[in-house]
């Protein structure tokens, strides 16, 4: 089961946290200044999403771009990495993540994400979620 209840709670909680990172934190111009894209693909429940500069999108639209990384993973990984409780290049090694493209860029803008991760918290209270995992 997942941690996620489906698809169209996923869309709104990361919506609301990759818009609010891109537009209140150095994160969106970070990935304006170094032309990074990433486009997410998570299993259970499915979700696509697109995130740049100008922020997210989810479904068709995102699977109708071009992006600079894609990064695959399960929504328990997802909820880990946030709760800093996911160790990236372990998961990396272990392939429960799958990156295709210049990872490198990615691991550069991690440290950008720490103000997104101090608010996940706040949304786990938002949407109900657990943060013990």
């Amino acid at each position: 089961m997942s941690v996620f209840k489906d698809r169209a709670m996923m869309e709104e909680m990361f919506g609301e946290i990759w818009t609010k990172m891109v537009n209140e934190t150095e994160f969106g111009p970070k990935l304006k200044e170094n032309g990074i894209s990433i486009y997410f693909v998570v299993n259970d429940p499915d979700v696509v999403m697109f995130v740049n500069e100008s922020g997210p999108i989810f479904g068709d639209e995102a699977k109708t771009k071009v992006p600079v990384v894609t990064m695959k993973m399960s929504a328990e990984n997802v909820h880990k990495f946030w709760l800093n409780k996911l160790n990236i290049p372990k998961a990396l090694a272990l392939r429960h993540i799958k990156a295709k493209g210049p990872v490198g860029k990615v691991l550069q803008i991690i440290p950008l994400l720490k103000p997104g991760k101090a608010m996940y918290p706040e949304y786990c209270e938002k949407f109900n979620l657990p943060m013990e995992v």
